[in-house]
Protein backbone atom coordinates (compact mmCIF):
# COMPACT_ATOMS: atom_id res chain seq x y z
CA UNK A 1 0.00 0.00 0.00
CA UNK A 2 1.18 3.55 -1.00
CA UNK A 3 -0.57 5.01 1.79
CA UNK A 4 -3.43 4.98 4.70
CA UNK A 5 -6.73 6.34 4.23
CA UNK A 6 -6.80 9.12 6.42
CA UNK A 7 -9.42 9.16 9.56
CA UNK A 8 -10.59 12.53 8.78
CA UNK A 9 -11.46 10.89 5.40
CA UNK A 10 -12.49 7.74 7.08
CA UNK A 11 -15.56 9.92 9.31
CA UNK A 12 -16.32 11.96 6.56
CA UNK A 13 -17.32 8.68 4.51
CA UNK A 14 -19.24 7.59 7.55
CA UNK A 15 -21.09 10.84 7.80
CA UNK A 16 -22.30 11.07 4.24
CA UNK A 17 -23.71 7.38 3.81
CA UNK A 18 -26.66 7.03 5.11
CA UNK A 19 -26.98 3.46 6.66
CA UNK A 20 -30.70 3.13 5.72
CA UNK A 21 -30.22 4.20 2.41
CA UNK A 22 -26.70 1.85 2.28
CA UNK A 23 -28.60 -1.07 3.30
CA UNK A 24 -31.86 -0.68 1.36
CA UNK A 25 -29.39 -0.87 -1.51
CA UNK A 26 -29.26 -4.59 -0.90
CA UNK A 27 -32.38 -5.68 1.37
CA UNK A 28 -35.84 -3.84 1.45
CA UNK A 29 -36.40 -1.94 4.59
CA UNK A 30 -39.98 -1.55 6.25
CA UNK A 31 -39.88 1.36 8.80
CA UNK A 32 -41.11 0.22 12.45
CA UNK A 33 -41.65 3.12 14.79
CA UNK A 34 -38.20 5.55 14.55
CA UNK A 35 -36.72 2.60 13.47
CA UNK A 36 -36.69 0.11 10.47
CA UNK A 37 -37.12 -3.68 10.17
CA UNK A 38 -35.72 -6.39 7.79
CA UNK A 39 -35.56 -10.05 6.82
CA UNK A 40 -31.93 -10.97 7.93
CA UNK A 41 -29.51 -11.02 5.14
CA UNK A 42 -27.35 -13.19 6.87
CA UNK A 43 -29.60 -16.17 7.84
CA UNK A 44 -32.92 -17.92 6.96
CA UNK A 45 -36.03 -16.59 8.81
CA UNK A 46 -39.28 -15.95 8.34
CA UNK A 47 -40.06 -13.17 11.17
CA UNK A 48 -38.02 -10.12 10.63
CA UNK A 49 -35.54 -9.35 13.77
CA UNK A 50 -32.92 -7.59 11.39
CA UNK A 51 -33.33 -3.79 12.91
CA UNK A 52 -31.57 -0.86 11.75
CA UNK A 53 -31.64 2.64 13.69
CA UNK A 54 -31.40 5.87 11.49
CA UNK A 55 -30.31 7.94 14.19
CA UNK A 56 -27.49 6.07 15.94
CA UNK A 57 -26.23 4.81 12.44
CA UNK A 58 -25.92 0.79 13.44
CA UNK A 59 -27.90 -2.53 13.01
CA UNK A 60 -28.39 -5.66 14.45
CA UNK A 61 -30.06 -8.96 14.10
CA UNK A 62 -31.30 -10.46 17.37
CA UNK A 63 -31.76 -13.86 15.50
CA UNK A 64 -28.32 -14.08 14.55
CA UNK A 65 -26.31 -11.55 16.45
CA UNK A 66 -24.41 -9.94 13.73
CA UNK A 67 -24.30 -6.17 13.91
CA UNK A 68 -22.45 -2.96 13.70
CA UNK A 69 -22.17 0.51 11.65
CA UNK A 70 -22.00 0.80 7.60
CA UNK A 71 -18.42 0.09 7.29
CA UNK A 72 -19.17 -3.60 9.03
CA UNK A 73 -22.38 -3.98 6.88
CA UNK A 74 -20.47 -3.63 3.79
CA UNK A 75 -17.66 -5.58 4.23
CA UNK A 76 -19.85 -8.43 5.24
CA UNK A 77 -22.50 -8.08 2.14
CA UNK A 78 -19.32 -7.57 -0.75
CA UNK A 79 -16.90 -9.75 1.75
CA UNK A 80 -14.09 -7.25 1.43
CA UNK A 81 -11.53 -5.81 3.95
CA UNK A 82 -12.17 -2.67 5.74
CA UNK A 83 -10.33 -0.23 3.07
CA UNK A 84 -11.88 -1.81 0.70
CA UNK A 85 -15.88 -0.61 2.41
CA UNK A 86 -14.33 2.72 2.61
CA UNK A 87 -13.42 3.34 -0.88
CA UNK A 88 -16.55 1.70 -1.90
CA UNK A 89 -18.48 4.01 -0.04
CA UNK A 90 -16.39 7.03 -1.09
CA UNK A 91 -17.25 5.75 -4.52
CA UNK A 92 -20.67 5.67 -3.81
CA UNK A 93 -21.05 9.26 -2.81
CA UNK A 94 -18.17 10.46 -5.53
CA UNK A 95 -15.76 11.37 -2.62
CA UNK A 96 -11.82 11.88 -3.06
CA UNK A 97 -9.93 10.14 -0.29
CA UNK A 98 -6.36 11.29 0.65
CA UNK A 99 -4.14 9.07 1.94
CA UNK A 100 -1.38 9.46 5.17
CA UNK A 101 2.02 8.84 2.98
CA UNK A 102 1.88 9.72 -0.67
CA UNK A 103 -1.05 11.93 -2.92
CA UNK A 104 -4.23 11.60 -2.90
CA UNK A 105 -3.93 9.55 -5.89
CA UNK A 106 -1.58 6.92 -4.06
CA UNK A 107 -3.49 3.26 -4.61
CA UNK A 108 -3.32 0.28 -2.84
CA UNK A 109 -1.86 -2.81 -4.17
CA UNK A 110 -5.61 -4.24 -5.03
CA UNK A 111 -6.34 -1.42 -6.42
CA UNK A 112 -3.86 -2.16 -9.15
CA UNK A 113 -5.32 -4.79 -9.50
CA UNK A 114 -8.49 -4.09 -10.47
CA UNK A 115 -7.38 -1.52 -12.57
CA UNK A 116 -4.70 -3.90 -14.34
CA UNK A 117 -7.78 -6.17 -15.04
CA UNK A 118 -9.95 -2.84 -16.22
CA UNK A 119 -7.24 -2.37 -18.99
CA UNK A 120 -6.63 -6.09 -19.46
CA UNK A 121 -10.53 -6.14 -20.68
CA UNK A 122 -10.14 -2.80 -22.29
CA UNK A 123 -7.70 -4.52 -24.23
CA UNK A 124 -8.80 -7.68 -25.07
CA UNK A 125 -12.39 -6.21 -26.40
CA UNK A 126 -10.63 -3.62 -28.40
CA UNK A 127 -8.90 -6.59 -30.49
CA UNK A 128 -11.96 -8.66 -30.63
CA UNK A 129 -13.89 -5.76 -32.18
CA UNK A 130 -10.98 -5.20 -34.96
CA UNK A 131 -9.77 -6.75 -38.28
CA UNK A 132 -7.81 -9.60 -35.99
CA UNK A 133 -11.03 -10.52 -34.86
CA UNK A 134 -12.99 -11.12 -37.44
CA UNK A 135 -12.71 -15.02 -36.79
CA UNK A 136 -13.74 -15.05 -32.88
CA UNK A 137 -16.58 -12.91 -34.06
CA UNK A 138 -17.86 -15.33 -36.64
CA UNK A 139 -17.58 -17.74 -33.53
CA UNK A 140 -19.42 -15.40 -31.13
CA UNK A 141 -22.09 -14.94 -33.92
CA UNK A 142 -22.90 -18.80 -34.73
CA UNK A 143 -23.29 -19.28 -30.71
CA UNK A 144 -26.20 -16.89 -30.90
CA UNK A 145 -24.44 -13.93 -29.33
CA UNK A 146 -25.58 -10.80 -30.71
CA UNK A 147 -23.41 -6.98 -30.55
CA UNK A 148 -25.20 -6.79 -27.22
CA UNK A 149 -24.20 -9.27 -25.66
CA UNK A 150 -20.47 -8.59 -26.69
CA UNK A 151 -20.82 -5.27 -25.42
CA UNK A 152 -22.84 -6.04 -22.02
CA UNK A 153 -20.03 -8.95 -21.14
CA UNK A 154 -17.40 -7.26 -22.80
CA UNK A 155 -16.04 -10.70 -24.36
CA UNK A 156 -12.75 -10.20 -25.95
CA UNK A 157 -10.19 -11.81 -28.07
CA UNK A 158 -6.30 -12.49 -26.30
CA UNK A 159 -4.16 -12.20 -29.50
CA UNK A 160 -1.89 -15.17 -30.51
CA UNK A 161 1.17 -13.27 -29.62
CA UNK A 162 3.31 -13.81 -26.45
CA UNK A 163 3.82 -11.06 -25.43
CA UNK A 164 0.71 -8.91 -26.55
CA UNK A 165 -0.90 -7.69 -23.25
CA UNK A 166 2.39 -7.97 -21.71
CA UNK A 167 3.76 -5.05 -23.75
CA UNK A 168 0.66 -3.02 -23.63
CA UNK A 169 0.26 -2.72 -20.24
CA UNK A 170 3.83 -2.32 -19.53
CA UNK A 171 3.62 0.96 -21.93
CA UNK A 172 0.58 2.18 -19.07
CA UNK A 173 2.76 1.80 -16.67
CA UNK A 174 2.06 -1.04 -15.07
CA UNK A 175 5.14 -3.71 -13.39
CA UNK A 176 5.23 -7.40 -14.05
CA UNK A 177 5.12 -7.89 -10.63
CA UNK A 178 1.81 -6.32 -10.27
CA UNK A 179 1.01 -8.17 -13.57
CA UNK A 180 2.00 -11.55 -12.22
CA UNK A 181 -0.14 -11.07 -9.09
CA UNK A 182 -3.23 -10.60 -11.29
CA UNK A 183 -2.57 -13.59 -12.75
CA UNK A 184 -2.12 -11.79 -16.34
CA UNK A 185 1.39 -13.42 -17.04
CA UNK A 186 3.80 -15.82 -15.95
CA UNK A 187 7.07 -16.61 -15.24
CA UNK A 188 9.21 -18.81 -17.94
CA UNK A 189 12.63 -19.89 -18.23
CA UNK A 190 13.30 -16.84 -20.60
CA UNK A 191 10.99 -14.00 -18.91
CA UNK A 192 7.63 -13.32 -18.48
CA UNK A 193 4.99 -13.59 -21.08
CA UNK A 194 0.64 -13.48 -21.93
CA UNK A 195 -1.04 -15.91 -19.56
CA UNK A 196 -4.26 -16.19 -22.69
CA UNK A 197 -3.35 -16.67 -26.29
CA UNK A 198 -5.33 -17.42 -28.93
CA UNK A 199 -8.19 -17.10 -26.73
CA UNK A 200 -12.04 -15.80 -26.57
CA UNK A 201 -11.95 -13.89 -23.25
CA UNK A 202 -14.60 -13.61 -20.78
CA UNK A 203 -14.08 -11.23 -17.83
CA UNK A 204 -15.48 -12.38 -14.70
CA UNK A 205 -17.01 -8.98 -12.73
CA UNK A 206 -17.62 -8.92 -8.69
CA UNK A 207 -20.90 -7.94 -7.61
CA UNK A 208 -20.01 -4.58 -7.78
CA UNK A 209 -18.90 -4.27 -11.58
CA UNK A 210 -15.10 -4.39 -11.05
CA UNK A 211 -13.12 -7.17 -13.27
CA UNK A 212 -11.44 -9.15 -11.32
CA UNK A 213 -10.25 -12.24 -13.36
CA UNK A 214 -11.22 -14.09 -16.63
CA UNK A 215 -11.70 -17.06 -18.48
CA UNK A 216 -10.63 -17.67 -21.70
CA UNK A 217 -11.81 -20.51 -24.41
CA UNK A 218 -9.68 -21.97 -27.28
CA UNK A 219 -10.99 -19.82 -30.95
CA UNK A 220 -9.94 -23.16 -32.96
CA UNK A 221 -11.74 -26.48 -31.77
CA UNK A 222 -9.30 -28.55 -33.91
CA UNK A 223 -6.57 -27.77 -31.53
CA UNK A 224 -4.60 -30.47 -29.46
CA UNK A 225 -5.98 -29.98 -25.82
CA UNK A 226 -3.62 -31.98 -23.88
CA UNK A 227 -1.32 -28.97 -25.21
CA UNK A 228 -3.68 -26.07 -24.36
CA UNK A 229 -7.08 -26.69 -22.13
CA UNK A 230 -10.04 -25.88 -24.01
CA UNK A 231 -11.17 -23.35 -21.05
CA UNK A 232 -8.71 -21.63 -18.56
CA UNK A 233 -9.26 -19.62 -16.25
CA UNK A 234 -7.28 -16.84 -14.10
CA UNK A 235 -5.71 -18.20 -10.82
CA UNK A 236 -6.75 -17.13 -7.27
CA UNK A 237 -5.59 -13.63 -6.62
CA UNK A 238 -6.14 -10.91 -3.75
CA UNK A 239 -8.85 -9.78 -5.75
CA UNK A 240 -10.42 -13.29 -6.88
CA UNK A 241 -11.65 -16.49 -5.08
CA UNK A 242 -13.56 -18.53 -7.15
CA UNK A 243 -15.56 -20.11 -4.54
CA UNK A 244 -17.26 -16.59 -3.47
CA UNK A 245 -17.78 -15.24 -7.17
CA UNK A 246 -20.41 -16.14 -9.53
CA UNK A 247 -20.05 -15.18 -13.50
CA UNK A 248 -22.80 -12.94 -14.78
CA UNK A 249 -24.34 -12.31 -11.01
CA UNK A 250 -23.78 -8.24 -11.70
CA UNK A 251 -25.48 -8.43 -14.94
CA UNK A 252 -28.40 -10.39 -13.34
CA UNK A 253 -28.90 -9.71 -9.89
CA UNK A 254 -31.47 -7.30 -10.80
CA UNK A 255 -33.50 -9.90 -12.35
CA UNK A 256 -32.73 -12.35 -9.80
CA UNK A 257 -34.00 -9.69 -7.44
CA UNK A 258 -37.21 -8.92 -9.50
CA UNK A 259 -38.74 -13.00 -10.20
CA UNK A 260 -37.10 -13.96 -6.67
CA UNK A 261 -35.25 -16.83 -8.29
CA UNK A 262 -31.57 -17.26 -9.80
CA UNK A 263 -30.60 -20.32 -12.26
CA UNK A 264 -27.19 -21.69 -11.71
CA UNK A 265 -25.71 -23.25 -14.48
CA UNK A 266 -21.67 -24.62 -14.82
CA UNK A 267 -19.91 -22.58 -17.96
CA UNK A 268 -19.76 -19.09 -19.27
CA UNK A 269 -21.21 -20.19 -22.47
CA UNK A 270 -24.52 -21.44 -20.63
CA UNK A 271 -24.85 -17.93 -19.16
CA UNK A 272 -24.76 -16.15 -22.53
CA UNK A 273 -26.59 -18.88 -24.41
CA UNK A 274 -29.64 -18.39 -22.16
CA UNK A 275 -29.46 -14.53 -21.60
CA UNK A 276 -29.33 -14.81 -25.96
CA UNK A 277 -32.83 -16.15 -25.63
CA UNK A 278 -33.91 -13.82 -22.81
CA UNK A 279 -33.26 -15.63 -20.20
CA UNK A 280 -31.85 -12.83 -17.66
CA UNK A 281 -31.22 -14.07 -14.58
CA UNK A 282 -28.74 -16.80 -14.32
CA UNK A 283 -24.91 -17.24 -13.42
CA UNK A 284 -22.42 -19.44 -13.48
CA UNK A 285 -20.05 -21.15 -11.55
CA UNK A 286 -16.11 -20.04 -11.99
CA UNK A 287 -14.21 -23.81 -12.42
CA UNK A 288 -15.25 -25.01 -9.10
CA UNK A 289 -18.28 -26.70 -7.11
CA UNK A 290 -21.33 -24.76 -5.65
CA UNK A 291 -20.70 -23.56 -2.40
CA UNK A 292 -22.33 -22.21 0.37
CA UNK A 293 -20.58 -18.99 -0.04
CA UNK A 294 -22.27 -19.05 -3.79
CA UNK A 295 -25.94 -19.98 -2.15
CA UNK A 296 -25.21 -17.10 0.57
CA UNK A 297 -24.13 -14.83 -2.36
CA UNK A 298 -27.24 -15.43 -4.34
CA UNK A 299 -29.83 -15.31 -0.95
CA UNK A 300 -29.21 -11.51 -1.02
CA UNK A 301 -31.05 -10.82 -3.87
CA UNK A 302 -34.05 -14.25 -4.19
CA UNK A 303 -35.34 -17.00 -2.48
CA UNK A 304 -35.06 -19.42 -4.94
CA UNK A 305 -32.04 -21.08 -6.87
CA UNK A 306 -32.30 -23.90 -9.28
CA UNK A 307 -29.03 -26.03 -9.89
CA UNK A 308 -29.24 -26.34 -13.81
CA UNK A 309 -26.57 -29.32 -14.72
CA UNK A 310 -26.32 -32.38 -17.46
CA UNK A 311 -27.68 -35.13 -15.56
CA UNK A 312 -24.31 -36.25 -14.47
CA UNK A 313 -22.70 -33.23 -13.21
CA UNK A 314 -26.05 -32.44 -10.92
CA UNK A 315 -26.03 -35.81 -8.94
CA UNK A 316 -22.82 -35.83 -7.97
CA UNK A 317 -22.66 -32.03 -6.95
CA UNK A 318 -25.93 -32.71 -5.25
CA UNK A 319 -24.70 -35.14 -3.09
CA UNK A 320 -21.30 -34.15 -2.45
CA UNK A 321 -22.49 -30.79 -1.80
CA UNK A 322 -26.50 -31.49 -0.62
CA UNK A 323 -25.36 -31.74 3.12
CA UNK A 324 -23.51 -28.88 3.80
CA UNK A 325 -26.11 -26.67 1.50
CA UNK A 326 -29.15 -28.17 3.03
CA UNK A 327 -27.91 -27.26 6.41
CA UNK A 328 -26.81 -23.70 5.69
CA UNK A 329 -29.69 -22.65 3.44
CA UNK A 330 -31.62 -19.51 4.02
CA UNK A 331 -33.48 -19.90 0.42
CA UNK A 332 -35.11 -22.99 -1.58
CA UNK A 333 -32.91 -24.97 -3.32
CA UNK A 334 -34.17 -26.82 -6.79
CA UNK A 335 -32.49 -29.24 -9.06
CA UNK A 336 -33.39 -29.67 -12.87
CA UNK A 337 -31.17 -32.34 -14.71
CA UNK A 338 -30.52 -32.36 -18.28
CA UNK A 339 -30.13 -35.08 -20.88
CA UNK A 340 -26.38 -36.96 -20.13
CA UNK A 341 -23.70 -35.06 -21.58
CA UNK A 342 -26.03 -32.01 -22.59
CA UNK A 343 -25.59 -28.32 -21.26
CA UNK A 344 -28.17 -25.68 -21.16
CA UNK A 345 -26.13 -23.89 -24.42
CA UNK A 346 -26.27 -27.17 -26.38
CA UNK A 347 -30.17 -27.94 -25.01
CA UNK A 348 -31.45 -24.44 -25.77
CA UNK A 349 -29.77 -24.48 -29.37
CA UNK A 350 -31.26 -27.66 -29.99
CA UNK A 351 -35.08 -27.52 -28.64
CA UNK A 352 -35.42 -23.32 -27.70
CA UNK A 353 -36.67 -21.11 -24.65
CA UNK A 354 -39.75 -22.71 -23.94
CA UNK A 355 -38.62 -26.48 -23.37
CA UNK A 356 -35.98 -25.33 -21.20
CA UNK A 357 -38.67 -23.66 -19.43
CA UNK A 358 -41.14 -26.42 -19.08
CA UNK A 359 -37.49 -28.14 -17.26
CA UNK A 360 -37.73 -25.24 -15.04
CA UNK A 361 -41.19 -25.84 -14.19
CA UNK A 362 -40.20 -29.38 -13.16
CA UNK A 363 -37.53 -28.85 -10.82
CA UNK A 364 -37.27 -30.97 -7.80
CA UNK A 365 -36.18 -29.93 -4.35
CA UNK A 366 -32.65 -30.11 -4.07
CA UNK A 367 -33.56 -32.99 -1.02
CA UNK A 368 -35.73 -35.17 -3.12
CA UNK A 369 -32.75 -35.10 -5.87
CA UNK A 370 -30.16 -36.33 -3.02
CA UNK A 371 -32.59 -39.18 -1.51
CA UNK A 372 -33.17 -40.26 -5.50
CA UNK A 373 -29.56 -40.29 -6.21
CA UNK A 374 -28.33 -42.32 -2.42
CA UNK A 375 -31.51 -44.39 -3.03
CA UNK A 376 -30.17 -45.60 -7.03
CA UNK A 377 -27.16 -47.00 -5.80
CA UNK A 378 -28.62 -49.87 -3.52
CA UNK A 379 -30.57 -52.95 -4.21
CA UNK A 380 -33.56 -52.02 -2.24
CA UNK A 381 -35.06 -55.70 -2.35
CA UNK A 382 -31.84 -57.05 -0.21
CA UNK A 383 -32.12 -56.31 3.45
CA UNK A 384 -28.38 -55.04 3.85
CA UNK A 385 -29.04 -52.73 1.22
CA UNK A 386 -32.18 -51.36 2.64
CA UNK A 387 -29.94 -50.60 5.91
CA UNK A 388 -26.80 -49.03 4.44
CA UNK A 389 -29.44 -46.63 2.19
CA UNK A 390 -31.53 -45.79 5.45
CA UNK A 391 -27.56 -44.66 6.76
CA UNK A 392 -27.26 -42.68 4.63
CA UNK A 393 -30.58 -41.13 3.68
CA UNK A 394 -30.76 -40.24 7.06
CA UNK A 395 -27.83 -38.21 7.07
CA UNK A 396 -29.36 -36.07 4.47
CA UNK A 397 -32.66 -35.87 6.12
CA UNK A 398 -31.09 -34.91 9.69
CA UNK A 399 -29.37 -31.92 7.54
CA UNK A 400 -32.87 -30.02 7.65
CA UNK A 401 -33.38 -28.04 10.45
CA UNK A 402 -37.41 -28.06 9.94
CA UNK A 403 -39.09 -30.66 12.39
CA UNK A 404 -42.38 -31.11 10.10
CA UNK A 405 -40.24 -31.49 6.94
CA UNK A 406 -38.14 -33.99 8.45
CA UNK A 407 -41.37 -35.73 9.04
CA UNK A 408 -42.52 -35.72 5.72
CA UNK A 409 -39.04 -37.32 4.31
CA UNK A 410 -39.40 -39.53 6.68
CA UNK A 411 -42.74 -40.78 5.94
CA UNK A 412 -41.36 -41.04 2.44
CA UNK A 413 -37.94 -42.69 3.00
CA UNK A 414 -40.40 -45.41 5.07
CA UNK A 415 -42.68 -46.12 2.37
CA UNK A 416 -39.48 -46.41 -0.28
CA UNK A 417 -37.79 -48.74 1.79
CA UNK A 418 -40.97 -50.68 3.59
CA UNK A 419 -39.76 -50.52 6.71
CA UNK A 420 -41.33 -48.93 9.96
CA UNK A 421 -41.74 -44.99 10.45
CA UNK A 422 -40.84 -45.43 14.05
CA UNK A 423 -37.76 -47.08 13.32
CA UNK A 424 -36.14 -44.86 10.94
CA UNK A 425 -37.51 -41.63 13.83
CA UNK A 426 -34.99 -43.70 16.35
CA UNK A 427 -32.27 -44.22 14.13
CA UNK A 428 -32.24 -40.61 13.33
CA UNK A 429 -32.18 -39.62 17.28
CA UNK A 430 -29.65 -41.93 17.37
CA UNK A 431 -28.02 -40.03 14.49
CA UNK A 432 -28.42 -36.71 16.17
CA UNK A 433 -27.34 -38.26 19.86
CA UNK A 434 -24.17 -38.87 17.99
CA UNK A 435 -23.72 -35.76 16.68
CA UNK A 436 -24.09 -33.88 19.86
CA UNK A 437 -21.52 -36.13 21.77
CA UNK A 438 -19.30 -34.96 18.71
CA UNK A 439 -19.83 -31.63 18.80
CA UNK A 440 -18.43 -28.64 20.92
CA UNK A 441 -20.75 -28.66 24.40
CA UNK A 442 -19.87 -24.93 24.56
CA UNK A 443 -22.92 -23.00 23.31
CA UNK A 444 -22.13 -19.21 21.61
CA UNK A 445 -21.58 -16.82 23.96
CA UNK A 446 -22.80 -13.92 21.97
CA UNK A 447 -25.91 -15.66 21.19
CA UNK A 448 -26.82 -17.36 24.66
CA UNK A 449 -25.74 -15.35 27.99
CA UNK A 450 -25.48 -18.16 30.63
CA UNK A 451 -24.94 -16.78 34.37
CA UNK A 452 -26.05 -14.08 36.13
CA UNK A 453 -22.41 -12.52 36.05
CA UNK A 454 -22.85 -12.34 32.33
CA UNK A 455 -26.05 -10.89 32.30
CA UNK A 456 -24.70 -8.57 34.64
CA UNK A 457 -21.82 -7.54 32.12
CA UNK A 458 -24.04 -7.15 29.49
CA UNK A 459 -26.46 -4.98 31.59
CA UNK A 460 -23.96 -2.58 33.15
CA UNK A 461 -22.48 -1.95 29.77
CA UNK A 462 -25.89 -1.21 27.68
CA UNK A 463 -26.87 1.66 30.09
CA UNK A 464 -23.53 2.92 29.97
CA UNK A 465 -23.59 2.73 26.07
CA UNK A 466 -27.43 4.61 26.22
CA UNK A 467 -26.95 6.77 29.55
CA UNK A 468 -23.59 7.82 29.77
CA UNK A 469 -24.02 10.54 31.90
CA UNK A 470 -26.25 8.68 34.12
CA UNK A 471 -23.99 5.55 34.35
CA UNK A 472 -20.78 7.11 34.39
CA UNK A 473 -19.81 5.98 38.24
CA UNK A 474 -19.39 2.95 36.86
CA UNK A 475 -16.55 3.89 34.78
CA UNK A 476 -14.62 5.00 37.85
CA UNK A 477 -15.77 2.11 40.76
CA UNK A 478 -14.93 -0.92 38.45
CA UNK A 479 -11.85 -2.16 36.48
CA UNK A 480 -11.76 -5.18 34.11
CA UNK A 481 -11.44 -7.48 36.83
CA UNK A 482 -15.56 -7.36 37.34
CA UNK A 483 -16.09 -8.65 33.74
CA UNK A 484 -15.06 -12.10 32.77
CA UNK A 485 -16.40 -12.01 29.19
CA UNK A 486 -13.56 -11.14 26.96
CA UNK A 487 -15.93 -8.66 24.99
CA UNK A 488 -16.90 -7.27 27.52
CA UNK A 489 -13.89 -6.37 29.36
CA UNK A 490 -12.60 -5.26 26.32
CA UNK A 491 -15.45 -3.02 25.81
CA UNK A 492 -15.73 -1.28 29.46
CA UNK A 493 -11.53 -0.85 28.72
CA UNK A 494 -12.01 0.96 25.64
CA UNK A 495 -15.44 3.27 27.44
CA UNK A 496 -13.36 3.53 30.48
CA UNK A 497 -10.64 5.14 27.99
CA UNK A 498 -13.28 7.47 26.80
CA UNK A 499 -14.65 9.29 29.83
CA UNK A 500 -16.35 11.67 28.20
CA UNK A 501 -18.10 9.55 25.45
CA UNK A 502 -21.73 10.25 24.60
CA UNK A 503 -24.52 8.01 23.35
CA UNK A 504 -25.02 10.86 20.27
CA UNK A 505 -21.59 10.91 19.02
CA UNK A 506 -19.25 8.52 20.37
CA UNK A 507 -20.80 5.58 19.47
CA UNK A 508 -19.66 5.84 15.75
CA UNK A 509 -16.06 6.38 16.46
CA UNK A 510 -15.95 3.69 19.27
CA UNK A 511 -17.22 1.08 16.23
CA UNK A 512 -14.43 2.17 13.58
CA UNK A 513 -11.77 1.72 16.36
CA UNK A 514 -12.93 -2.25 17.03
CA UNK A 515 -13.79 -3.05 13.43
CA UNK A 516 -11.35 -5.79 13.30
CA UNK A 517 -13.53 -7.50 15.86
CA UNK A 518 -16.40 -8.96 14.70
CA UNK A 519 -17.56 -10.29 18.10
CA UNK A 520 -16.97 -6.90 19.52
CA UNK A 521 -18.92 -5.44 16.95
CA UNK A 522 -22.16 -7.82 17.08
CA UNK A 523 -21.89 -6.63 20.84
CA UNK A 524 -21.87 -3.47 20.57
CA UNK A 525 -24.88 -2.95 18.07
CA UNK A 526 -26.95 -5.62 20.09
CA UNK A 527 -26.14 -3.41 23.73
CA UNK A 528 -26.96 -0.12 21.46
CA UNK A 529 -30.18 -0.99 20.17
CA UNK A 530 -31.41 -3.83 22.98
CA UNK A 531 -34.18 -0.63 24.79
CA UNK A 532 -33.91 -0.39 28.58
CA UNK A 533 -37.44 -0.86 29.34
CA UNK A 534 -36.86 -0.05 33.24
CA UNK A 535 -39.00 2.37 35.17
CA UNK A 536 -36.30 3.21 37.77
CA UNK A 537 -33.42 3.18 35.75
CA UNK A 538 -30.95 4.84 38.79
CA UNK A 539 -31.81 2.14 40.98
CA UNK A 540 -31.89 -0.26 38.06
CA UNK A 541 -28.31 0.81 37.26
CA UNK A 542 -27.42 0.46 40.69
CA UNK A 543 -28.20 -2.53 41.88
CA UNK A 544 -26.52 -3.77 38.75
CA UNK A 545 -23.60 -2.29 39.73
CA UNK A 546 -23.59 -3.19 43.52
CA UNK A 547 -23.86 -7.45 41.96
CA UNK A 548 -21.05 -7.01 39.69
CA UNK A 549 -19.01 -5.82 42.74
CA UNK A 550 -20.37 -8.71 44.88
CA UNK A 551 -19.68 -11.33 41.97
CA UNK A 552 -16.22 -10.05 41.98
CA UNK A 553 -15.93 -10.61 46.00
CA UNK A 554 -16.95 -13.91 45.63
CA UNK A 555 -14.70 -14.96 42.48
CA UNK A 556 -12.11 -14.08 45.33
CA UNK A 557 -13.68 -15.90 48.40
CA UNK A 558 -13.43 -18.99 45.84
CA UNK A 559 -9.92 -18.32 45.34
CA UNK A 560 -8.97 -17.14 48.96
CA UNK A 561 -10.65 -20.73 50.32
CA UNK A 562 -8.75 -23.48 48.60
CA UNK A 563 -5.36 -21.62 49.65
CA UNK A 564 -7.18 -21.81 53.28
CA UNK A 565 -7.54 -25.18 53.14
CA UNK A 566 -4.40 -26.45 52.22
CA UNK A 567 -2.63 -24.83 55.20
CA UNK A 568 -1.87 -26.21 58.39
CA UNK A 569 -2.86 -23.95 61.39
CA UNK A 570 -1.04 -25.45 63.78
CA UNK A 571 2.06 -25.50 61.44
CA UNK A 572 1.95 -22.12 59.97
CA UNK A 573 -0.53 -20.24 62.38
CA UNK A 574 0.28 -16.70 61.16
CA UNK A 575 -0.17 -17.21 57.47
CA UNK A 576 -3.65 -19.48 58.27
CA UNK A 577 -4.88 -16.30 60.38
CA UNK A 578 -3.96 -13.79 57.83
CA UNK A 579 -5.90 -15.76 54.95
CA UNK A 580 -8.90 -16.04 57.80
CA UNK A 581 -8.99 -12.82 58.60
CA UNK A 582 -8.69 -11.77 54.81
CA UNK A 583 -11.61 -13.86 54.33
CA UNK A 584 -13.69 -12.71 57.10
CA UNK A 585 -13.52 -9.10 55.55
CA UNK A 586 -14.51 -10.53 52.26
CA UNK A 587 -17.41 -11.87 54.07
CA UNK A 588 -18.16 -9.10 55.50
CA UNK A 589 -18.07 -7.31 52.68
CA UNK A 590 -20.37 -8.82 50.52
CA UNK A 591 -22.90 -9.07 53.43
CA UNK A 592 -22.89 -5.32 53.14
CA UNK A 593 -23.35 -5.77 49.25
CA UNK A 594 -26.39 -8.13 49.64
CA UNK A 595 -28.29 -5.82 52.44
CA UNK A 596 -27.69 -2.71 49.97
CA UNK A 597 -29.25 -5.55 46.98
CA UNK A 598 -32.63 -6.22 49.48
Amino acid sequence: MNGFIKEEDINEVRERNDLVEVISEYVPLKKSGRTFKALCPFHKEKTPSFIVDPVKQLYHCFGCGIGGGVFTFVMKMDNIDFPDAVRALADRVGYTLQYERGSKESQSRRARLYEANKETMNFFHNLLKSEEGRKAREYLKNRGYDAEIIDAFKLGLAPSRWDGLLNSLCGRGFKLDELEEAGLIIKGEKGFYDRFRSRIMFPIFDVRGRVIAFGGRILDDSQNLSESPKYMNSPETPIYNKSSILYGLYHSKSEIAKTGQSLVVEGYTDVLSLRAVGIRNVVATCGTAFTSDHLRLLARFGERVILVFDADVAGTAAVERGLELLGESKVDIYVVSLPMGTDPADFIAEHGRSEFEKLLKDAVPLIDFCLKQVLSQYNLGESLQRTKASSEALTIIAALKNAVAQEEYLKKLADELNVSLDSLFFELKRLKRSKTKRASKEVSEDLVITSAQEKAEQELLRLILQYPEECKAALAELDEEHFTLPECRELFTILKSRAHYRSDDGFQGLLLNTFKREELQKLISKLMLQPVEVEEREKYFKDILLRLKEFEIQRQINTLKPKLERINPIKNPIKHDALFEELLKLEAKRRNLRSSLS
